[in-house]
């Protein structure tokens, strides 16, 4: 999901050029989207439950570094290279 949303900001066209001052905040809002569209994802499709995750709510905390740095280095390696 981190992948598509890296991909989802570059073709979207969120850019200064663009949006201004509101790229930052739009592209942080694409990436909040695709993130709680994983989590969704997690709990309720595939079932995910606090048993197999070991506590509560861990749905919500466990990849979400993981998924920042691979969303903005995806982005940013499209940026550079399609740019």
């Amino acid at each position: 999901m981190a992948v598509a949303a890296g991909f989802a900001n570059h073709f979207t066209g969120i850019s200064e050029a663009s949006l201004g001052d509101a790229a930052l905040p739009a592209a942080i809002g694409l990436g909040l989207v695709f993130y709680l569209l994983s989590v969704v994802i997690v709990r309720n499709l595939l079932r995910y439950g606090e048993t197999e995750l070991k506590g509560k709510n861990k749905y919500i905390t466990l990849g979400g570094g993981t998924f920042v740095v691979l969303w903005v280095m995806v982005a940013v390696l499209l940026n550079t290279m399609l740019s």
